[in-house]
């Protein structure tokens, strides 16, 4: 019972997890892909996106008509090139329940076969919380 609760219960979080992301077409229109912006820099054409896990970096001639008109209306400075500045993270995060709880030193990342600091670029609006217990 407890295992239908928990798969119902992230059934549920699926819509709310799609609401950020958005479908962006090629400049052919041939393609199109799932992804929430990163970040923009408008003087360099520099678009980041990220889709699941993975971040990816190509050039705004890359995109169709359409979305580089939503690029430039929706781009703010919370996504623009160098806008996510790791002491704006850490107050975003102070504000969190879970996320005040993420200080420096705490999260770390394999680079190159080694655990380094890792500071995130973003503060996440949800978190997964896992517990296990053994009776």
């Amino acid at each position: 019972m407890n295992k239908i609760c928990a798969l119902i219960f992230c059934l549920s979080l699926l819509p709310v997890c799609k609401l950020h992301s958005r479908t962006w077409t090629s400049a052919d229109g041939q393609q199109t892909f799932e992804g929430k912006l990163h970040s923009y820099n408008k003087a360099t054409g520099n678009v980041k996106v990220v889709k699941g896990m993975k971040q990816f970096s190509f050039h705004v001639d890359m995109l169709s008509g359409v979305d580089r008109a939503w690029l430039e209306s929706h781009a703010t400075e919370e996504n623009k090139e160098g806008g996510h500045d790791s002491a704006r993270v850490l107050k975003e995060l102070e504000g969190q329940v879970i996320g005040s709880k993420l200080k420096k030193g705490v999260l770390s990342k394999l680079d190159g076969g080694k655990f380094v600091d890792y500071t995130m670029s973003f503060a996440p609006k949800y978190y997964l919380v896992y517990f296990s217990a053994s009776w």
